[in-house]
């Protein structure tokens, strides 16, 4: 009781906990754009690990060419640009060879005088497709538990 008789109440805490989540909350501001590309980097490797495998060798017996050796789009899988575009952001998985759409969708056969004439179809090997809708299946799961830990670096205890 004070001196002129009322009751005194009051309650302290130690400041210094807010302190540091707040500063962990800014670390984590900060280094969240590093943490989502190393995720979207991570995703774009493990869609060209199942895609090499998918994509188709040449052989001497599919060219027609004694001695060939194949393999040149197999190889050449290969990440390229995170690009943003307003609240969107992606990775380019790009495959330079210039015959790799064409294997990848199909392509008309052509022959005939100058090649000039449709004479059927070659069906696409969908390696690349197939690869993506692969692994974007299992993306949400991923990033729930690399964002998790991410959270769970910074201080944040997230179940």
């Amino acid at each position: 009781m004070s001196a002129d008789g009322m009751t005194e109440m009051g309650f302290s805490f130690d400041y210094s906990d807010v302190q540091k989540f707040t500063d962990n909350l800014k670390i984590m501001e900060r280094d969240f754009d590093r943490f989502f590309r190393e995720f979207l980097t991570e995703m774009a490797d493990r869609v060209i690990a199942k895609t090499k495998p998918r994509t188709p060798v040449g052989t001497p017996e599919s060219t027609g060419i004694p001695n060939y050796v194949g393999g040149t789009l197999r190889r050449s899988w290969e990440i390229g640009r995170i690009i943003v575009e307003g609240k969107d952001i992606g990775i380019e998985i790009l495959n330079p060879t210039e015959y790799a759409t064409e294997v990848e969708y199909g392509h008309r056969i052509m022959g005939g005088p100058g090649h000039s004439v449709e004479v059927g179809w070659k069906d696409g090997r969908f390696m690349l497709t197939i690869s993506m809708n692969e692994i974007q299946a299992q993306m949400p799961a991923r990033y729930e538990s690399e964002f998790k830990k991410f959270c769970e670096s910074g201080g944040l205890n997230v179940n």
